[in-house]
């Protein structure tokens, strides 16, 4: 069941009980896989979310705010379902330690907004659209799968297994243990089209750093680190030769997405020689 990524949420008492906010940025793709594309301000529409290989309906919702009041307010898209629905209690069910930690904070604090949970007892969702209209898919992240040591969920290692040509067994094995089944299924596809596009040069130096030898070596580089992002759509990927890449995840530049330029730690600036897709 390919689909886009679209968002990941951290598990709060809203999640638990009520639904989620959807980015303003990501509406669109959103709309491609509604059947009768997008919402109207303050429109309301029946929608099916698969978790745990079971279907649950919820509502998306354009909340109807005063559009008068405010002209250049963006239409807010919301995920909303029932306290004592299927799905909530799914939830509360599949993520019991951040329900009963948030319930028994909830207890001695007075202004419920400021109740959250450890970062290192976090839990999230993975939320996708699918081939299927009006259907949806969540993946639940939990704290151990999040809290992986360092050295064994360092990004090259992830930037490897979504790349089909290094992907081996071993590797596998890796993802396998640690639950991180979205590599598996996210599209290898979209950064192989975009090696094709850029004929196999790095977008930073411009180089086709395997031409002499006869041989096409380029790279995809996360911008926002798969790890964090989920995200491997080609608006969080940059093809980059392999000196580049090491370079990046060594001293971990800025990237200006509006400037198109690596700010590095040490005051230099460096440039996209190549965009074709940013």
């Amino acid at each position: 069941m390919d689909g886009k990524f679209i968002l990941t949420k951290i598990v709060d008492w809203s999640l638990l009980n009520r639904g989620f906010a959807i980015p303003v940025d990501m509406q669109v793709t959103i709309s491609l896989n509604l059947e009768n594309g997008q919402l109207k301000h303050g429109e309301k529409r029946k929608i099916t979310i698969i978790f745990d290989n079971e279907s649950h309906i919820a509502t998306l919702s354009s909340v109807n705010f005063d559009k008068t009041k405010y002209p250049d307010h963006k239409d807010i898209w919301q995920i909303n379902y029932a306290p004592n629905g299927t799905f909530a209690k799914k939830v509360k069910v599949f993520f019991n330690k951040s329900y009963a930690t948030l319930s028994e904070m909830r207890k001695f604090k007075r202004d419920k907004r400021l109740i959250k949970i450890p970062n290192e007892e976090q839990e999230s969702i993975a939320f996708y659209t699918t081939d299927i209209k009006n259907t949806f898919y969540i993946e639940p992240i939990f704290n151990y799968e999040v809290n992986i040591p360092q050295k064994e969920r360092d990004e090259n290692l992830i930037e490897n297994l979504l790349d089909v040509s290094t992907l081996t067994d071993s590797q596998a094995q890796i993802v396998e243990k640690y639950h991180l089944s979205k590599i598996r299924r996210v599209n290898r596809g979209i950064g192989e089209y975009l090696k094709e596009l850029y004929s196999f040069r790095c977008q930073i130096c411009g180089e086709k750093v395997g031409s002499f030898y006869s041989v096409k070596v380029a790279e995809c580089h996360h911008i926002d680190y798969f790890v964090k992002s989920l995200n491997n759509d080609a608006n969080n990927l940059l093809i980059v030769c392999p000196n580049h890449h090491r370079i990046i995840h060594i001293s971990n530049p800025k990237f200006d997405k509006e400037s198109k330029e690596f700010l590095y730690p040490n005051g230099y600036v460096e440039h996209l020689k190549l965009n074709l897709h940013l």
